[in-house]
């Protein structure tokens, strides 16, 4: 599961939002992915009109209690943000958004062992890189 931080007013965010789609409609047939927007936009028309064009579910605009405690929780400090939680909802990284920009789905299954695993690969690759492979 992933929590999106954004807002229709974010220039970033309008920029990642189509990425987000993408990887969310390729993994939501497995049926173990979801996404949960958390709104940032400041009334609840820009709220409607951005949300509209997302394929997953969302905290109410109305509920902005939830939608502050969230944002308290996860420490969100700038957006877009997404959080990725695994089945316990335990964090399995607070760097959704260039993880998923970086890597898209081949980040799926979203662990942390995954991005681990990814991460050393493109290390290793660039390691061993020479004018020859790049060329």
């Amino acid at each position: 599961m992933a929590l999106y931080f954004s807002a229709s007013w974010c220039g970033p965010c309008r920029r990642f939002t189509p990425t987000l789609i993408e990887v969310y409609n390729e993994l939501s047939s497995k049926g173990d992915f979801e996404v949960i927007f958390v709104s940032g936009d400041e009334d609840e028309e820009s709220f409607k009109g951005y949300f509209s064009k997302m394929p997953w579910l969302a905290i109410p605009f109305s509920d902005s209690e939830t939608r502050d405690r969230l944002d308290e929780l996860f420490k969100v400090r700038g957006i877009p943000h997404c959080v990725i939680l695994d089945e316990e909802g335990k964090v399995v990284s607070d760097n959704g958004v260039e993880i998923i920009q970086e890597y898209g789905i081949e980040v799926y299954p979203f662990t942390q062992q995954k991005i681990k695993d990814l991460k050393d690969q493109e290390e290793a690759a660039r390691k061993n890189q020479s004018l020859r492979s790049i060329l």
